[in-house]
């Protein structure tokens, strides 16, 4: 009975971990490009981030002093960072 409980309840927590949020900041440069990370320890030399909680990207999605990137397979917060809406891949 245990392990049909448990088959019956996979399903269900593999949504809630599909709908979570995978990132627990949003970071933003002096040029007002922002976009989703999951560190605050992220270290260009002679880049200026702002660190942000994941809540505050959709209190200002409409502020037009901002530009938001949608993280996606070219742009992983890990490899690089947004300027003046450019992508800059850093190694």
């Amino acid at each position: 009975m245990r392990v049909s409980a448990f088959f019956v309840a996979l399903p269900i927590m593999a949504v809630i971990a599909s709908v979570a949020p995978a990132s627990a900041y949003v970071v933003c440069n002096s040029n007002g490009d922002c976009w989703k990370t999951g560190s605050k320890s992220l270290d260009w030399s002679g880049v200026i981030l702002k660190y942000h909680d994941d809540e505050w990207w959709d209190a200002n999605k409409s502020d037009a002093q901002y530009r938001f990137h949608e993280a996606d397979g070219d742009h992983q917060w890990s490899r690089g960072y947004w300027r003046k809406g450019k992508w800059v891949l850093v190694d």
